[in-house]
């Protein structure tokens, strides 16, 4: 699945529903939506951010963990340095993964490098 990554330093903005804790209700995805489904207790790559510039080395968690949404049901953990093919930069940037574990059914469209809804059951 190929992202496009954003300029970083820029605040991301959150948008999108949530179903509760109930898991009742439903979410609708708009279309062009990217799709992460997990299980409570699985973890999967999430995304991939690179630095404010197309030479910069891979942010720190640190870093990255400043620009993730707040999320009632994933918790975010540091997939290391990796790279991506960005197409802002028409080159392979060095990137810092993120992974993202279920740990409550329910469904989050937040935006992150592009707009990702994650559905754990």
């Amino acid at each position: 699945m190929k992202r496009t990554t954003l300029t970083l330093g820029l605040a991301l903005v959150v948008s999108g529903c949530m179903d509760g804790a109930t898991g009742t209700g439903t979410v609708s995805i708009p279309p062009g939506t990217e799709t992460l489904r997990l299980a409570v207790g699985e973890t999967d790559h999430l995304d991939a951010f690179r630095g404010r510039s197309c030479s910069d080395p891979a942010p720190s968690w640190q870093q990255v963990q400043r620009w993730l949404p707040e999320s009632s049901i994933v918790t975010y953990s540091d997939g290391g340095e990796s790279t991506r093919d960005s197409i802002s930069c028409g080159q392979v940037v060095p990137t810092r993964a993120v992974n993202a574990t279920g740990v409550r059914p329910g469904t989050e469209i937040n935006q992150y490098t592009d707009r990702i809804a994650i559905i754990v059951e």
